[in-house]
């Protein structure tokens, strides 16, 4: 490490950053590290022994009378007024203070104590190693992360976190999923996903990006804090509360939502609630693992409706097909839906 006497000085006097800090005080446990801090200790005793040699040889004579000192030469005054006693003393005191930070230190490492945490702290800070959970089209799964916290991933859906999760409790989604967060004040709870970012400390909650144009958060217990990165504007939920975040800077608005039917695709059902037809045939294709082609115009009209548990593509198209006046065919994972001359 260049420059080892500064930066020392730098540490002891608060002027590291907490980076730099970790940093130096790891140095100061490798082997290089503890060499350059014996050759400095010993060099400032060396120092501080020369020092008092000059002093005493300055004063070795008493002076004949109390009004006459023989002053030494003028490059001799300079040299000792490099070493006025005030500097000697401050100089002296920073090492001593090192010296019983250092020991105290050794303590610590010998306990245990701070050499496990600033790793974890370092860690977090130089390098993030992330694990990822996905589900195809068709499959949704139910994760447990490492603070015990819940993840039920809906299908066509990922998530991303770190390998040290336990303290740097952060999740990437791309899709939909529900999130169960045990509660731990000392780490907050962040989930990000489009253009929003959640924080919470203990609660559960809904967040839907299968259509990053308009991000749907619905909060069932616990608090919400959602911030708004393409506005800058934050959100505050409450349970039984919910909001669509719009990518422009629209107001984002709050409206009340049945906290049991927030995420009823994790007990199997298929939901829709005044969606569009786009946004039906994308919630089809993730559901069944299917692609859908739609020959002709796409129906206006706005859906509603639940299907339960294991219902078959085929009931839930023949439900649709009536109410949209449509006609479709599957063929294995592939569906075409017809709306063309259906009103002649």
């Amino acid at each position: 490490m260049d420059n080892f006497t500064k930066k020392w000085q730098d540490f002891h006097e608060g002027k590291l950053s907490k980076k730099e800090v970790i940093e130096f005080l790891n140095f100061l446990e490798s082997d290089l590290g503890k060499s350059c801090y014996q050759k400095l200790l010993k060099a400032t005793w060396a120092e501080e022994e020369e020092i008092k040699s000059v002093k005493k040889t300055q004063f070795s004579k008493a002076p004949s009378s109390k009004s006459h000192i023989d002053l030494p030469s003028t490059n001799d005054k300079d040299f000792f007024n490099r070493f006025y006693p005030s500097k000697i003393a401050a100089f002296k005191s920073i090492f001593k203070y090192a010296a019983c930070l250092m020991a105290l230190l050794m303590v610590f490492k010998t306990i245990d104590f701070w050499p496990d945490r600033l790793m974890q702290e370092s860690k977090v800070e130089q390098e993030i190693v992330w694990l990822s959970k996905s589900n195809p089209q068709g499959i949704k799964s139910k994760i447990l992360l490492p603070d015990s916290s819940w993840v039920y991933l809906n299908s066509g859906s990922e998530i991303k976190y770190p390998e040290n999760f336990a303290i740097n409790r952060q999740v990437i989604l791309k899709g939909e999923a529900f999130f169960e967060v045990f509660s731990d004040k000392d780490h907050p709870f962040t989930v990000e996903a489009s253009h929003i970012k959640t924080q919470v400390l203990g609660t559960s909650f809904n967040v839907n990006s299968l259509f990053p144009e308009s991000v749907e958060i619905g909060l069932a217990t616990g608090s919400l804090r959602i911030l708004n990165g393409s506005s800058g504007e934050e959100l505050i939920l409450s349970p039984g509360e919910a909001s669509n975040i719009p990518t422009g800077k629209e107001e984002m608005i709050k409206y009340n939502i049945d906290p049991k039917k927030i995420a009823p695709w994790k007990e199997g059902v298929l939901h829709f609630n005044d969606e569009s037809f786009e946004r039906v045939v994308k919630k089809l294709e993730n559901w069944y693992g299917v692609e859908i082609t739609i020959e002709g115009d796409i129906p206006k009209e706005k859906c509603n409706g639940d299907f339960q548990k294991n219902t078959y593509l085929t009931n839930v198209l023949k439900v649709l097909g009536h109410a949209l006046n449509f006609n479709f065919d599957i063929n294995k994972n592939q569906v075409t839906i017809n709306t063309m001359n259906m009103n002649e």
